[in-house]
C-alpha cells in the first residue's frame, strides 16, 4: 500500500550522473507555493516539461561559503542570476520560474547564500553528491538522467 503524499510537503528525486556515476539526492518540497507546485511538476513532467536530461548549469562562489550548484531548463537560454531578498542555508533548494513550463532550480551546498528566486525546500539525502559535483572542472557534465516524486510505503 503506498501512502498518501502530505498535500504540503512532497518529496522527490533527481539522478544525477556524470562519467561513470549515477547518485541519487532526495528533495523534501514544501508545496505551499506557485513556484514549489512548478517545480514538483517539473520533476514529474506532470506539465509536459521535465527536468529530465537537463545538466547543472554553472556553480556559484564555487569553493567558497555559499556554493550554490544551477541547474534545470529554461526558455531561450535565459542564463540570469535573480537575487531577492534574504539568505538560504546549506541544503536549501530555490526555484526560479522562467514561463508555465521551465525554470531553474539553484542548491546551496555550501554555508549561507543570498536567495536566487524562491524557497521551495531542503536536500534531505545527497547533500555531499552535490558538494562533490560542485567541485568539478565542467559542471556541465552533469545530467539529470531522471526525476520524481519519491512514493513512500506506509509503515503499517
Amino acid at each position: 500500500m503506498v501512502k498518501r503524499l502530505n498535500p504540503d510537503y512532497t518529496n522527490i528525486f533527481l539522478d544525477m550522473a556524470w562519467s561513470e556515476r549515477r547518485e541519487r539526492v532526495y528533495i523534501v518540497v514544501n508545496t505551499n507555493t506557485t513556484e514549489a507546485r512548478q517545480f514538483v511538476d517539473l520533476c514529474t513532467g506532470q506539465r509536459g516539461s521535465s527536468f529530465f536530461n537537463t545538466r547543472l548549469t554553472r556553480v556559484w562562489n564555487k569553493g567558497k561559503a555559499g556554493e550554490c550548484v544551477f541547474g534545470g531548463n529554461y526558455d531561450s537560454g535565459v542564463n540570469r542570476m535573480l537575487s531577492s531578498d534574504g539568505c538560504c542555508d546549506e541544503g536549501r533548494v530555490m526555484f526560479m520560474s522562467h514561463s508555465d513550463k521551465s525554470g531553474e532550480f539553484i542548491i546551496n551546498t555550501n554555508g549561507i547564500s543570498p536567495k536566487f528566486g524562491i524557497d521551495v525546500g531542503f536536500v534531505l539525502i545527497g547533500h555531499t553528491v552535490l558538494k562533490e559535483a560542485a567541485q568539478l572542472s565542467d559542471i556541465t557534465q552533469v545530467t539529470v538522467v531522471d526525476c520524481g516524486v519519491r512514493m513512500l510505503a506506509n509503515p503499517s
